[in-house]
């Protein structure tokens, strides 16, 4: 009887077992399967910039400048070469007068960024007293620290790159937002015009 029993059992866990095996082989399969996520590969050297593991090409991480993002990729440089500024847009640059902040969220992996901001960096060539212009760069997460966003400014969510935001200063020094563009120029204009007409609500 005691024979008949252990024969018994192992017919009956016999398919459990080859269950779970199963399992455990489909699971390291669609381990195997899972594309591995985009993500920084950290600066090899002191004051160098990461890499992004998917282009393996150097990205501008947090704050930085015109001169710096028009020096780190050929085609930031190349395409705002390129760009026309009409004369009636570079008067109304010149004729702001409201202390203000453009706070621009760009990834320099972005094709949006490759396309837009060329006209924001030609527009800006010769820069006005009254506006500040601050450049964040973001990896594909999108994350910035909360101490990118000027003083009294809640953070904002970033949705898609670039977004331009733009903060007017108040008295006592905090600053409103009144604005913003994202991704793409509206209503079809080019990204200079968007801009200008953004920063006419501070006027």
């Amino acid at each position: 009887m005691l024979l008949v029993f252990t024969l018994t059992a192992s017919l009956l866990m016999a398919p459990l077992q080859e269950k779970r095996v199963d399992e455990s082989v489909g699971q390291a399969k669609q381990k195997q399967q899972e594309p591995i996520k985009p993500h920084l590969i950290p600066a090899e050297k002191i004051g160098g910039l990461p890499t992004d593991s998917k282009d393996q090409q150097a990205v501008l991480i947090g704050a930085t400048t015109r001169e710096a993002v028009l020096a780190h990729r050929d085609i930031f440089r190349e395409c705002t070469e390129q760009r026309e500024i009409k004369g009636e847009w570079t008067a109304r640059w010149k004729a702001i007068e409201v202390p203000c902040t453009l706070l621009v969220v760009f990834g320099s992996w972005c094709s949006d960024s490759w396309t837009e901001l060329p006209d924001l960096l030609a527009l800006t060539k010769e820069p006005t007293p009254f506006v500040t212009i601050k450049y964040i760069g973001v990896y594909r997460d999108k994350k910035v620290d909360a101490s990118v966003w000027p003083k009294g400014a809640a953070p904002q969510a970033i949705e898609k790159v670039p977004t331009i935001w733009l903060f007017v200063l108040q008295p006592g020094g905090d600053q409103k937002l009144l604005g913003s563009i994202e991704e793409t120029a509206p209503h079809g204009q080019r990204m200079a015009e968007a801009v200008l007409d953004l920063l006419s609500l501070a006027h």
